[in-house]
């Protein structure tokens, strides 16, 4: 059930502070997952009860359900109440929750401190199941209560991440959207076949049964409630999916293609990536850098289960093949772990590639960061790939400069046939109109082939040339920045501001706290709240950031491959294959315009460095 939202307090009466003859309240209900067995009904009828029992009026519910209770960061219906608290014309004195955990498994000073903010505007936070006296006492044992919650999500910690462990190294996968070409096949506790889970690119999944078939869709945000005993294996999904996959790897290994060569291969070819734009708005339905990257860098992929690269724990993490305590993490929990601490079973499930090409692969993009670390040393060509073999370099790029019509590759039977009777072929360029619809609409315009293209190769390498070694790539980045515009240069800035206003803000409180007394307290309190706010004004910003850092990332990595590109640009386009020089012509040329055959006239403009 979704936190719900409220008019704002002036548009829900103008009660004041003052005690009216049946004092308003509202009802917070909480539970962390939808098993729990505390439901929000039972919590509801319970607050109902005590209400009832102590003349209270109910005016409004906040509710959170499926959250964590042990922060307030995601919990919306809770900070909600307590903005709502803050406001001049407040409704409502007291707030009523089943028990301590309902209100959070927060620690004391957190706990605390809302407490404090809603009691400094006048409302009173009253438990229904815990059994407070109303007297002194109730300052004694409230912080132990809470310190008790806390705890129990502690403890509970470490047991969930034992069993994930335990669960891990029996070969089970742990939950999330399986690697792109596998599916979960679900087993129960006598490892027998349950039904197999199928992820679409649209969020979407597919529940399967044993002989493949489609028996149910579930839409986004659908679920399938299983047993703690079932478990979750990875094995090969759509056949399809898989081709993809090790095409993947082959592109990579064997034909030496970087990132952006396989993800342009795989766009062109009509592939659907892993997510499409039903997933979530951020995606698009296109193969990207990332996504190409982090399949190759994907260990599943040989049959072998990692976990652990990352902790996102509250309270504990792997270590040492352990669990063991981890300071307590806020906002951006989620943070790598070196290899060492990995879980590694070997051999898990079925691979989708051998060992062989995985090493190969991982070979070849090692040999790839050390070239580009050794500049201007690399010849290797990356970029598009044309596919289909063309005899012809310029197809497509030539137009002409009399009729505006296209100049196509040509060939003619020359002379007699050889000794081993194979004809003898002249190849051209000629205007596309003429050979279609005659010499009333333009001029052949013939020119030979080998002198076109060495001419046209001329003229790219010399619009190319500032762009080579250290210097032209430093250019080129330059380039990319301008084309970027501001974000580029302002991120760093913003950034760094983000942060000082974050410090300052602590800071601030710090220096509040350190002279807070009686007589001044209702101030801090006050300017605590206005701090609190701003810093948490700066920390979304930084956030935002965050994630564009990840964007940023990639721009310089395509910074570096076009740089290698114009590197390796006159050994591509003069002696690679017909394919690779046809893609490197590409890349490099937007048009050539030749007007009736004359090369005095001849015109070459080149695709921008930043394209």
């Amino acid at each position: 059930m979704p936190a719900r939202t409220h008019p704002p307090p002036a548009a829900r009466g103008s009660a004041s502070r003052g005690a009216p003859a049946r004092a308003t309240a509202v009802g917070y209900l909480r539970r962390s997952t939808d098993r729990q067995e505390q439901s929000i009904p039972d919590q509801r009828r319970a607050v109902e009860a005590y209400a009832a029992e102590h003349d209270l009026h109910i005016s409004h519910w906040y509710v959170d359900d499926a959250i964590s209770g042990t922060s307030t960061l995601k919990r919306k219906a809770f900070l909600q109440m307590v903005a709502d608290a803050q406001e001049p014309n407040c409704p409502f004195q007291l707030v009523i929750v089943y028990d301590v955990k309902r209100f959070g498994r927060l620690g004391n000073d957190e706990a605390g401190y809302y407490r404090h903010v809603l009691s400094t505007h006048g409302v009173e936070v009253r438990y229904v199941t815990e059994n407070f006296n109303g007297d002194n006492t109730d300052d004694l044992l409230r912080p132990v209560k809470q310190w008790q919650a806390r705890q129990e999500s502690k403890d509970l910690s470490k047991v969930v991440i034992r069993g994930q462990l335990s669960r891990v190294l029996g070969g089970s996968w742990m939950g999330g959207a399986p690697p792109y070409g596998y599916d979960l096949a679900y087993l129960d506790a006598k490892a027998e076949f349950m039904f197999q889970l199928r992820y679409l690119a649209d969020c979407r999944k597919e529940v399967r049964d044993a002989a493949g078939k489609v028996v149910r869709v579930l839409e986004k945000g659908e679920s399938i409630t299983v047993s703690k005993r079932d478990r979750a294996r990875l094995v090969p999904g759509c056949p399809d999916r898989v081709k993809v996959v090790r095409r993947i790897f082959r592109m990579s290994a064997e034909e030496n293609r970087g990132l952006q060569a396989i993800a342009e291969a795989l766009n062109r070819d009509g592939i659907e990536s892993p997510r499409a734009a039903g997933w979530a708005a951020i995606y698009q339905g296109l193969w990207a850098l990332s996504t190409i990257r982090s399949i190759l860098l994907n260990p599943h992929y040989v049959g072998d289960l990692v976990w652990n690269r990352r902790s996102d724990g509250r309270f504990h993490k792997i270590q040492d093949g352990r669990a063991v305590e981890r300071k307590e993490a806020y906002g951006v929990r989620l943070e790598p772990n070196p290899p060492e601490n990995w879980v590694v079973i070997r051999d898990a499930h079925e691979p989708l590639i051998s060992r062989a090409l995985w090493e190969k692969a991982r070979t070849v993009r090692e040999c790839r960061h050390t070239s580009q670390a050794q500049a201007g040393k690399s010849r290797r060509v990356v970029g598009g790939w044309q596919g289909k073999r063309a005899r012809f370099l310029l197809s497509g790029l030539l137009h002409c400069g009399r009729c505006g019509g296209r100049y196509e590759g040509c060939h003619r039977i020359k002379g007699k046939r050889r000794e081993d009777g194979t004809s003898v072929k002249t190849y051209f360029y000629a205007c596309s109109n003429y050979i279609r619809k005659g010499a009333g609409v333009c001029s052949f315009g013939a020119v030979g082939q080998e002198v076109l293209e060495e001419r046209v190769i001329q003229e790219v390498l010399k619009a190319y040339a500032p762009y080579r070694g250290e210097e032209g790539k430093k250019r080129l980045a330059k380039e990319m920045r301008v084309a970027l515009g501001s974000a580029w240069e302002e991120g760093d800035a913003a950034r760094k501001k983000a942060q000082e206003t974050i410090e300052r803000v602590k800071t601030a409180i710090a220096n509040l706290l350190d002279n807070l007394t009686p007589t001044n307290r209702e101030h801090v309190d006050q300017r605590i709240q206005e701090l609190e706010k701003e810093k948490a004004v700066a920390e979304r910003r930084l956030e935002e950031l965050d994630l564009l850092a990840g964007s940023r990332k990639e721009i310089a990595e395509i910074v570096a491959e076009k740089a290698e590109f114009v590197e390796g640009l006159e050994g591509t386009l003069r002696f690679a294959p017909a394919e690779l020089r046809v893609t490197a012509a590409r890349r490099a040329i937007q048009r050539v315009t030749v007007s009736n055959g004359d090369l005095t006239d001849l015109q070459v403009i080149c695709l921008q460095r930043t394209d």
